[in-house]
């Protein structure tokens, strides 16, 4: 693999470059950043040595060659005299490119993720401009030749098409147009999408939106390069795939109400987005972006950095926001900003934007303000009404970009009573933030049932009728509305007769919803009475609440690396104490397990020590981290200990593969309980420890390993990536990772069987716990406790209740003699 070096004029601004460029590869590829002179008082400027000291670590590790980016002026000059100064054997393995110094740097530390050479790299990076200079020369007029890298030959290329008939339900929406991006994005080649006279590149998010691919229409995949054929048959694979999605993913699409221009009698009808009554008081909510004005900047390369800065900000704000939504709304909804963060990671978006900084010197508020509005504005001219409401999206994503950048924050829905929220538009930030034990409904003046806000309304069940037109302006602060989320129609001046009306229909829908929660909250009993514990798997303390809500009878996943992602430093024993003994407390006597620290390669921490691996899933996960990195695990043991001695609380440790591996673990736990009591603490004799079965050599020696541990806990996820030899995670191999494939089925059926020898129980956290339609068979296979997102849990007990453990026993033997996922999908009913 080949290495880079970054030379700058500073050495804050080559830096900024070396974090995006890392952040983009994940460690993946050498990279090094030199820049700025020592004087403090004139830090601006390069020094030939520390060029060549930079060029010499990397190719210390990178044996193909070092690509070397360099800015104006003297930056060349330093790198030019830097070669006289290597080795032969150095000088002749390293190549200076001309290449601008950030989109540059980009797309050559992509090619040099995926095994690219020295030459392809480099004319990739050669290349970086050539998209946004053909889409701004409308607008500039401006013509640019592409640079020029020295040395760089681009390679000889075969042209590969293929046809494909799109069957999505939505066509290449926001989800399976991500799907299809992420694919080609793992390829060296150039990928283009063609829909009638327009071509897009399959490796941008808003390129393929833009096409408004919908059902039935043809598209044309031209692939080429030197990995064209693999290419295509990945892609070929995804579209028969459905690219990832499934008709049931896709929300049912709600009749569209044509919302009256004026009300009549005190009636306006918009989309019933989500169902449900209420009756209340208006809270109008007038949100806005900030306001933009244009500059001249004379320090452009200062404006991008910012630029990358705020875009890399937003994308943290978006995972965590994603987490939340998770917790409230589910794994499905939250996906929404997922694809909110595709859109920011679009290096078309951003380019535009770099481009107009530097060749217009302008500031990277108004550049970015101006691209953000033009991609609304396309999507909006599309004849496409869910493409039509991807505009918001943009608005949304983008306007946190922009509030970054300015300094000004977004104006919060702030509830101080119960209220219906009257808004022109209310983004899915906007509605994941909201107080649910103050909002009654939702109103907007546009949008429609199939945008990303009534789909997080419907799933947070909160009423909502959507694009009620102009209509809503006459409603102020205070006044008394009624809405119909059922009907879609909302009453400005309602009569009394109305609201109690209304008032009635809504309790007895409330009624309604909270018979389903009593039903959550009961005991999940098969029809002949055996009792099936169903758990909840939390992140973080908060969660537990949440969790319990649903009906949860314990947590049966405690992921504690959330307590360790997204900070500077490791919580210390106190910290990580108090955060176990919160969650322990919050599920009132019910068992928490928690599972100790599960990171390494695929999941790595900022500030601990993790070497890149080139297969970090079969590397230093789980157990094998920690006990790599005793001082932190001891820490983590003691606050579990002293934990579990105050509150009922069962440790689990992760990837366990063997028996001398587990026995090693269990010797350091007792170690650590000695330590704790020598210093006078009173710590329990037993505390219940159980693993994670998740490799497939943790179920051949379960026996084994039953026989010193307390409980299985089954982790399908990764457990079917290793049974499979499929990452879940590769789009072109998604078929195979399933967790209902038959081989995956049978290492379940021989865990529980291990375990029911050995007496011990046998759980399952995995993401087929909260299948609620594969609940009768996971019970058939002998399972005692099934833990899920909190969301799912009614739903799987439901199906628990309706089952007969002989019906789930003799559809268990089907579905072990099956020949596929899709044979046992079909026995599932």
């Amino acid at each position: 693999m080949i290495g880079i070096v970054i030379v700058s004029h500073s050495q804050k601004l080559a830096e900024g470059v070396l974090e995006l460029a890392s952040q983009m590869v994940q460690g993946s590829v050498v990279i090094k950043a030199t820049g700025g002179i020592d004087d403090p008082d004139n830090p601006i400027g390069t020094d030939p040595m520390r060029v060549m000291e930079a060029i010499e670590s990397v190719a210390a590790s990178a044996e193909d060659g070092v690509l070397v980016l360099m800015d104006l002026g003297s930056a060349l000059m330093s790198a030019e005299t830097a070669l006289d100064f290597l080795p032969d054997e150095v000088r002749e393995k390293v190549l200076l490119c001309s290449a601008p110094i950030v989109e540059g740097t980009m797309a050559a530390a992509v090619q040099a993720s995926v095994g690219a050479s020295l030459q392809e790299a480099s004319a990739e990076a050669a290349t970086a401009l050539g998209v946004k200079i053909q889409q701004l020369a409308p607008i500039t007029g401006d013509t640019l030749t592409t640079p020029d890298c020295k040395q760089a030959n681009k390679p000889s290329e075969n042209e590969l098409s293929t046809e494909l008939v799109i069957i999505n339900k939505l066509g290449l929406h926001a989800r399976p147009a991500a799907n299809l991006v992420s694919t080609a994005g793992k390829f060296k080649s150039s990928i283009k999408i063609s829909k009638g006279d327009k071509t897009a590149s399959a490796k941008s998010i808003n390129q393929v939106a833009l096409l408004s691919v919908k059902n039935s229409d043809t598209i044309t995949i031209t692939a080429s390069g030197p990995d064209a054929q693999e290419a295509l048959e990945a892609l070929i694979k995804i579209h028969a795939d459905n690219f990832g999605e499934r008709d049931e993913d896709v929300t049912e699409i709600i009749k569209e109400t044509t919302p009256l221009s004026q009300p009549t009698d005190g009636t306006i009808c918009g989309a019933p987005a989500s169902a449900g009554y209420a009756v209340g008081l208006a809270y109008v909510h007038q949100a806005s972006l900030p306001e933009i004005t244009r500059t001249t900047v004379s320090d452009s390369a200062t404006e991008i950095k910012r630029l990358d800065q705020a875009i890399s900000a937003a994308l943290t704000d978006l995972k965590q926001l994603q987490l939340e939504t998770e917790k409230t709304a589910g794994k499905s909804s939250a996906a929404i900003f997922e694809v909110h963060a595709l859109i920011l990671s679009d290096q078309d978006m951003r380019d535009k934007a770099a481009s107009a900084i530097s060749e217009q010197n302008i500031n990277a508020d108004f550049a970015w303000f101006e691209v953000m509005n033009g991609m609304a504005t396309d999507f909006n001219s599309l004849d496409d009404t869910y493409m039509q409401a991807r505009a918001a999206d943009v608005i949304d994503c983008g306007g946190r970009v922009l509030r970054i950048l300015t300094g000004v924050k977004e104006q919060a829905i702030n509830l101080k009573e119960e209220s219906i929220i009257v808004a022109h538009d209310l983004s899915p930030s906007d509605v994941a933030g909201l107080d649910l034990k103050k909002v009654l409904g939702v109103i907007t003046e546009i949008g429609g049932t199939t945008s990303h806000a009534a789909i997080l309304s419907r799933s947070m069940g909160i009423p909502a009728v959507i694009g009620t037109g102009e209509s809503i302006q006459q409603i102020t602060n205070g006044k008394t509305i009624v809405l119909d989320g059922f009907d879609g129609k909302v009453w400005i001046n309602p009569d009394q007769s109305i609201k109690d009306e209304t008032a009635k229909k809504r309790t007895a829908w409330l009624a309604e919803c909270e018979e389903a929660k009593t039903k959550g909250a009961a005991p999940a009993k098969t029809l002949d009475g055996t009792e099936i514990l169903v758990m909840g798997n939390i992140g973080i303390p908060s969660d537990a609440p949440r969790v319990l809500e649903y009906g949860a009878e314990g947590v049966g996943l405690f992921r504690t690396e959330f307590l360790f992602q997204d900070r500077n430093a490791a919580p210390d024993e106190e910290e990580q104490l108090a955060a176990y003994v919160e969650a322990a407390k919050a599920m009132q006597g019910r068992p928490v397990i928690i599972r100790t620290l599960d990171i390494g390669g695929d999941k790595p921490v900022k500030y601990i020590n993790t070497p890149k691996e080139d297969n970090p899933f079969l590397g230093e996960r789980g157990v094998r981290f920690c006990m790599a990195r005793p001082e932190l695990f001891r820490t983590q043991l003691r606050a579990l200990l002293r934990a579990a001695t105050a509150e009922n609380i069962w440790i689990m440790y992760p990837m366990i593969s063997d028996v001398d591996e587990l026995k090693s673990v269990l010797d350091f736990q007792a170690k650590v309980r000695d330590e704790l009591i020598s210093e006078g603490l009173t710590i329990t004799d037993k505390v219940k420890t159980g693993i994670m079965i998740e490799v497939p050599s943790a179920v051949a020696m379960a026996d084994k390993l039953a026989a010193i541990c307390d409980f299985f806990s089954i982790g399908t996820n990764d457990l079917t990536q290793y049974v499979m030899a499929a990452d879940r995670g590769n789009g072109s191999v998604s078929k195979l990772c399933d967790n209902l494939n038959p081989a995956v089925l049978r290492m379940v059926a021989m865990t529980c069987n291990a375990a029911k020898a050995a007496g011990i129980e046998v759980g399952m956290c995995g993401e087929l716990a909260g299948n609620s339609k594969a609940a009768p068979l996971l019970l058939g296979l002998g399972l005692d406790e099934l833990s899920m997102n909190g969301p799912a849990i009614p739903s799987v007990k439901e199906a628990i209740r309706n089952v007969h453990m002989n019906d789930c026993r003799a559809l268990a033997e089907k579905a072990l003699t099956a020949k596929s996922s899709d044979e046992v999908k079909a026995l599932l009913v």
